[in-house]
C-alpha cells in the first residue's frame, strides 16, 4: 500500500497526466506508445484513456476504444448520456453524461453546431470544471444490467405451471408458430392463439357488448416512458390490431399529480402539466411530496441547479414538505432550508390552508387576477392572464348553471365571450375587455331576456371554498401547525413572481389530483407562472415530430371499437346505464368506477377487470418491460389466481432482458434489448428546454438471430406476428414516403430509421456532419443501414442527430423582461375554475364534478371516508412510500447499487416508537386493514412525522435473479442480496366499497393511490 501511495504522490508531482475528461480517464499530451508518459503505472485499475490529446490541440480515439452518445434508462428521467466500449470486447467501460443535452451539462450545453471534437475538448482541463457532463450514480450503474448473469438471452417456453421459474428453451420460430396458431401448448388443454383471437366479429362478451369484440380479448402492457418504443408498440395494439386494451405504469405512478396540475392551466380534464422551478432566479421554493431531483427530474441537472443555487444566490431560500427527511435539506446554512413534515395524504389541507391565509389577507397579485384578456394583461405588464374575473352562474335553474355567464345570453356577443364586471363602471361587460375586473363580485346580473340571475367570480367562488373550514380544521388534517402554515403562506407572498412550488409522485392520496389543483393555484395567485424565479411549464417536452419525409401511419388501420376494459370514458354512453335507464331503474351508481377524466391507461385496472371477469376475461397478454404485480400499489394478491390458471388467461407473451415479479407468469418469453442495443428517440425529463435524445445500437445486442438472421427483440416479434395474421401497418406496404411510395417494415431498422429522419428533418432541418465527426462518434457503424433505407439527401441531417446523442433546442436568452422567452412559455389562460371538468359527471353519485379545488376526508369510490371504515384506534398509523435517490424497482439488477444496501426499513418517528416498545433495531409487522403485513427492521428517529411509517419502494423482489430459476433442467440460485427487504406495493390496501377485486382509486382521475393509507404496527 506505501509503494502505491508513493507512487501517487510521485505522479501528481510529475504531472503525469496533464489534463482529464470530465470524470473520465486522464488524457496524455504523449503518444499511445510513450512508455514514459504510461500512467497505468500510478492507476493500475483504470481504464486506458479514450483519446490522445495531440500537440495540435486535437484529440485522437485510442485504437482500442470507441465512444457514442445515446440515452441513459437507468431511470425514467432519460438523459443524454456518451458511452466508451472497448473495441476488442464490446464491453462498456464507462458511462459519462452529453456535453450537448440540458439534463447532463445543465447550464451551459454545448451548441449543436459545435464539433464533437469540440465539445470533447471543452470537458478536458479546467474547463472541465465548469463544463462537466455527469450521470447520476444510476446512470453510471446501468453497464451492470448489459452483462447480468440472470439477463434472458433465449427463447424461452415454461415447462410446469405457470410460476415455477421452470423454462425450456425454444427456437424464435417455434415460439412464433405456438403463440399465433395455439392448440395443446402445455398438456393442459386448447390454448387459443392469437390468429384466433382476432375476431373483429364475435362480441366479446354478449353481457357487454359496448366493450367490443373478440380481438379486445388481447391485453397489452408496455413501457410508456420510452415514447419511440412505446409509439411502436401502441402501432400494433391500437392501429394494426385495434385493441383498446393497452395499460402502462403511469396512472399508478404520478399521473394522478401530473394530470390535477393540468386543471389549473387548461380547461377539461385531458391534459398533463408537472411545471419546475426556474433555480437561477428563485428567491423561495416549496418541494411537497418530493425532493430536487430525487422522484423524477433528473438528478444530474436539478442537483447542480440547486447547489448553485444554495451557493450563488443570496436571496435562495427553500423548504421541502414531506412526511420524511430524505435529503436536501440539511445544510451549513440551516436558515435558507427547511424540513417541514407533514402527516401522508395532508398536503390539500395545507394548500387550501395557504390559500385562505393569501385571499384572506389580500397577499395575491391583484393586477394579474384582474385582467380578464391577453390585452388587458400586456396593458399591466403580465404576460398571461386568469379566468378570475368571469362570471360563474350559481343559479341552479339556469341552463348556464355551473357554467361562465356567457356574452351570447346577456347580447354583447357571442357563447364564447364571456361575461365580467369591469373594475371601474362596476357594469357588465364581456372578457374582451383591456380594463382591469371585479374579481371578487358576487350577485346578480340581468341577461338579455331580462332575467336577474345569480353570479359569482371564479375568484369569490375560491375564497368561499378555501373558507369553508377553520385554520384549525386544516392544521389538525397536515398535522402542521397553523404558526407554520402562516410562516410558509408570508413568504410564498413576498418574493413577487420569484417563488415556486412544486411536487412529484410523493402525495399520491386518494385526492392527490385536487392537492395538484391547488398546488399549482398557489402559483396563480401570484402569478409566477412562466415567470422569470417563477415556474417553467415547457421543460422536459420533445421537439414535435412530423412527417417531412415519411408518413409512417400511412395505412388502413384496424377498427377500433369498444370500450377499454378500465372503463374510461363516458358512462351515460354505456350500455349499462341505457339499459338501466330504459328499464326506469336509477342509473346511479354505476356497476364498477367509470372516469370520463384524463385516464392514462391504468395496466393494474385492467387487470382487476380480468380478474373480475368484468367486462370479460382476456384471453391473451402480451406483457413488455412492465412490472405492475410489483410496482401497483395493492395489485398482486387481488390478480394473482386469475394470471397464473391458463383456463382464466389463455395465454401470456413476455417481452423482457430480465424476468420480473410480472413476466415470470408468462408461457413464453422473447428476450428483448436491453438500452445501449436499441434504436430509439426520448424526451428528457428535468431538461429546462426542449430536446430529445436518440439512440441507435453502440454495442451488439445479446438476444439471438432469427432464421432470417434478423436480432430478436420485442419489435421484431410484433412484425412478425402482424405478418402471420396479416396485420395491416407491417410488412410490405406499412408506410409511404411524401412521394406516396410504400415502404416496408420487415426489421426495427424499417420503422426507427424514417422515425428518426423524421425527426431530424422536423423543423428546421438538421445540417450535415463532417467525416470526422461520424467517425468520431461511431456513427459510421450504421452508415450502411441508413443509406438502405434513406434517400441520399436525407442521411447526413440523419447522421447529424447521432453525432450529437440528439437534438436540442438553442436558448440565447431564457427571458424576455420578467417572464421566460417565448419559446420556454406555456402560454395559457391559467383556470381559477375549470369549466369543463365541472361538466363532467361523478359515475357513482351522478352529480358533477367541481370546478374548483377540493378539500375533503380520505374516501372511497362510492363515497364512504375511509376512517369511518378503519378507526384510528385500530390503525393509528398514515403510510407513506419513497424512492431513495439510486434505488428502483429495476435498479436491484445492478451489482453498484444493490452494494450500497440490500433491505428497506420501517422508518418511524421515534416517539411512536417508544409508544409501541420499539427502537431502532427491532423487528416489527407492519399491516393494512385488507389483512396483508410485512415484516422488518425498524429505523426509529427524528426524520419521520409523527404518526407516519414510511418505508422506501425498490425492495423485497422473488425475480430479476431473487429467486431460483431452472432453464433446461440447470438450476440458476438466486442471488440473496436481490432478496433483501420489503415489498410495499403488494401488501397495501385496497378498496373494500367496489366489487370483488379492487384498487384504491385517486376519486377525480382514476389513478392507483398507495399514500394515506391507515395502518398498524406491533413488534416482533
Amino acid at each position: 500500500m506505501a509503494a502505491l501511495i508513493m507512487d501517487r504522490r510521485q505522479f501528481l508531482k510529475m504531472g503525469a497526466a496533464t489534463t482529464f475528461t470530465g470524470g473520465m480517464a486522464g488524457i496524455s499530451k504523449a503518444t499511445a506508445g510513450d512508455s514514459n508518459q504510461d500512467i497505468s503505472r500510478y492507476a493500475p485499475l483504470s481504464a486506458e484513456p479514450e483519446f490522445i490529446l495531440g500537440p495540435d490541440n486535437k484529440l485522437t480515439n485510442n485504437p482500442n476504444q470507441r465512444f457514442a452518445f445515446t440515452k441513459c434508462f437507468g431511470c425514467y428521467n432519460v438523459c443524454g448520456a456518451r458511452i466508451r466500449i472497448d473495441n476488442n470486447t464490446d464491453q462498456i467501460l464507462r458511462v459519462c453524461g452529453n456535453p450537448y443535452a440540458l439534463s447532463t451539462q445543465s447550464g451551459n450545453p454545448v451548441a449543436m453546431e459545435v464539433s464533437p471534437q469540440e465539445a470533447m475538448l471543452q470537458l478536458v482541463g479546467e474547463q472541465g470544471n465548469e463544463n462537466r457532463a455527469t450521470l447520476c450514480g444510476r446512470g453510471n450503474a446501468v453497464p451492470d444490467a448489459i452483462t447480468d448473469s440472470r439477463r434472458v438471452t433465449q427463447c424461452l417456453k415454461r415447462v410446469g405451471k405457470r410460476g415455477e421459474n421452470h423454462w425450456q428453451s425454444i427456437s424464435y420460430e417455434q415460439l412464433i408458430k405456438e403463440v399465433v396458431e395455439g392448440g395443446n401448448l402445455f398438456g393442459e388443454g386448447h390454448v387459443e392463439g392469437l390468429s384466433d383471437i382476432y375476431d373483429d366479429k364475435t362480441v366479446a362478451n354478449p353481457a357487454y357488448p359496448d366493450f367490443g369484440p373478440k380481438k379486445n380479448q388481447l391485453l397489452m402492457t408496455g413501457c410508456s416512458e420510452d415514447p419511440a418504443r412505446w409509439g411502436f408498440y401502441k402501432r400494433f395494439s391500437e392501429a394494426s390490431w385495434g385493441t383498446p386494451n393497452i395499460g402502462n405504469k403511469d396512472s399508478y405512478c404520478g399521473h394522478q399529480q401530473v394530470a390535477g396540475c393540468a386543471l389549473g392551466v387548461e380547461d377539461g380534464a385531458n391534459s398533463g402539466a408537472l411545471p419546475t422551478t426556474d433555480f437561477e432566479h428563485c428567491e423561495f421554493a416549496i418541494f411537497i411530496g418530493t425532493n430536487p431531483g430525487l422522484s423524477g427530474i433528473s438528478l444530474n441537472s436539478a442537483s447542480k441547479r440547486l447547489a448553485d443555487a444554495r451557493t450563488q444566490n443570496p436571496n435562495f431560500k427553500y423548504v421541502v414538505i414531506d412526511p420524511i427527511l430524505r435529503s436536501l435539506t440539511s445544510s451549513s446554512t440551516p436558515e435558507n432550508c427547511e424540513w417541514v413534515p407533514i402527516r401522508s395524504s395532508g398536503d390539500t389541507a395545507l394548500m387550501h390552508a395557504m390559500m385562505q391565509y393569501i385571499i384572506n389577507n389580500e397577499r395575491y397579485n391583484k393586477s394579474y387576477l384582474a385582467s380578464c384578456s391577453q390585452e388587458g394583461a400586456y396593458k399591466v405588464s403580465e404576460i398571461n392572464y386568469t379566468n378570475a374575473p368571469y362570471l360563474v352562474v350559481t343559479d341552479k335553474k339556469h341552463p348556464l348553471y355551473r357554467k361562465f355567464l356567457t356574452a351570447a345570453a346577456c347580447g354583447k356577443g357571442d357563447a364564447d365571450t364571456k361575461m365580467v364586471i369591469d373594475a371601474k363602471s362596476q357594469q357588465l361587460t364581456t372578457s374582451d375587455s383591456s380594463e382591469p375586473c371585479n374579481i371578487k363580485f358576487s350577485g346578480k346580473v340581468t341577461t338579455e331576456d331580462g332575467q336577474a340571475v345569480k353570479v359569482e367570480t371564479a375568484f369569490s367562488l375560491l375564497a368561499k371554498r378555501v373558507n369553508e373550514h377553520s385554520m384549525a380544521d386544516y392544521a389538525a388534517e397536515c398535522q402542521v401547525p397553523e404558526a407554520k402554515i402562516i410562516e410558509l403562506a408570508k413568504e410564498f407572498t413576498s418574493h413577487g413572481r420569484r417563488v415556486s412550488i412544486e411536487t412529484n409522485t410523493g402525495c399520491n392520496a386518494s385526492d392527490g389530483s385536487q392537492f395538484a389543483f391547488a398546488m399549482i393555484m398557489l402559483t396563480t395567485l401570484v402569478g409566477a407562472h412562466n415567470a422569470k424565479g417563477g415556474m417553467l411549464h415547457t421543460g422536459s417536452m420533445g421537439f414535435e415530430n412530423t412527417s417531412p419525409l415519411y408518413d409512417m401511419m400511412a395505412f388502413e388501420h384496424a377498427h377500433l371499437s369498444g370500450f377499454n376494459a378500465e372503463r374510461s370514458g363516458d358512462y351515460r354512453q354505456s350500455n349499462e346505464f341505457k339499459e338501466k335507464v330504459k328499464n326506469g331503474i336509477n342509473p346511479y351508481p354505476s356497476e364498477m368506477p367509470w372516469n370520463e377524466t384524463f385516464i392514462q391507461d391504468n395496466a393494474g385496472e385492467l387487470l382487476v377487470a380480468h380478474a373480475n371477469g368484468n367486462p370479460f376475461k382476456f384471453k391473451a397478454w402480451i406483457a413488455w418491460a412492465n412490472n405492475p404485480l410489483y410496482a401497483c400499489s395493492g395489485l398482486k394478491d387481488q390478480v394473482e389466481a386469475s394470471i397464473k390458471d391458463p383456463k382464466q388467461l389463455g395465454l401470456i407473451i413476455a417481452s423482457d432482458p430480465y424476468f420480473n415479479e410480472t413476466n415470470v407468469y408468462a408461457d413464453y418469453f422473447v428476450p428483448d434489448l436491453a438500452q445501449y442495443e436499441q434504436w430509439g428517440a426520448s424526451r428528457q425529463w428535468g431538461s429546462e428546454l426542449m430536446g430529445d435524445v436518440v439512440s441507435f445500437p453502440i454495442i451488439t445486442p445479446k438476444t439471438p438471430l432469427n432464421a432470417e438472421g434478423n436480432r430478436v427483440c420485442m419489435e421484431q416479434f410484433l412484425i412478425d406476428v402482424a405478418k402471420q395474421i396479416k396485420l395491416n401497418g407491417f410488412g410490405e406496404n406499412a408506410f409511404k414516403d411524401t412521394a406516396g411510395n410504400a415502404k416496408a417494415i420487415n426489421t426495427p431498422e424499417d420503422y426507427y430509421i424514417p422515425v428518426l429522419a423524421n425527426l431530424a428533418h422536423s423543423d428546421e432541418v438538421l445540417p450535415t456532419p463532417t467525416e470526422e465527426d461520424v467517425k468520431f462518434t461511431s456513427v459510421d457503424r450504421i452508415y450502411s443501414q441508413l443509406k438502405e433505407r434513406l434517400k441520399a439527401e436525407e442521411i447526413g441531417p440523419t447522421m447529424f442527430l447521432f453525432t450529437r446523442g440528439g437534438r436540442y433546442l438553442t436558448v440565447n436568452s431564457r427571458y424576455e423582461g420578467e417572464f421566460f422567452n417565448e419559446m420556454m412559455r406555456w402560454d395559457a389562460q391559467f383556470q381559477v375554475y375549470n369549466e369543463g371538468l365541472a361538466h363532467i359527471t361523478n359515475f357513482h353519485s351522478g352529480e358533477y364534478l367541481d370546478g374548483l379545488p377540493v378539500f375533503d376526508k380520505q374516501r372511497f369510490w362510492d363515497g364512504t371516508a375511509i376512517r369511518d371504515l378503519w378507526s384510528e384506534n385500530e390503525y393509528p398509523f398514515y403510510f407513506s412510500t419513497f424512492k431513495h435517490q439510486l434505488r428502483s424497482p429495476y435498479s436491484v439488477a445492478l451489482k453498484s447499487i444493490t452494494a450500497l444496501g440490500v433491505s428497506n426499513f420501517i422508518q418511524m418517528n421515534e416517539n411512536d416508537a417508544k409508544k409501541y416498545g420499539l427502537t431502532t433495531g427491532d423487528k416489527a409487522r407492519i399491516a393494512t386493514p385488507k389483512g396483508a403485513a410485512i415484516e422488518g427492521i425498524v429505523q426509529a428517529d427524528t426524520t419521520v412525522a409523527k404518526g407516519c411509517i414510511a418505508v422506501p419502494l425498490g425492495y423485497g423482489h422473488t425475480a430479476f435473479g431473487a429467486s431460483d430459476i431452472t432453464i433446461d433442467g440447470k438450476t440458476l440460485t438466486g442471488i440473496p442480496e436481490r432478496k433483501g427487504g420489503m415489498a410495499v406495493n403488494a401488501f397495501n390496501a385496497v378498496d373494500p366499497t367496489r366489487k370483488g377485486a379492487s384498487l384504491y382509486r385517486d376519486v377525480t382521475f382514476g389513478s392507483t393511490a398507495r399514500h394515506g393509507i391507515p395502518m398498524k404496527i406491533e413488534k416482533v
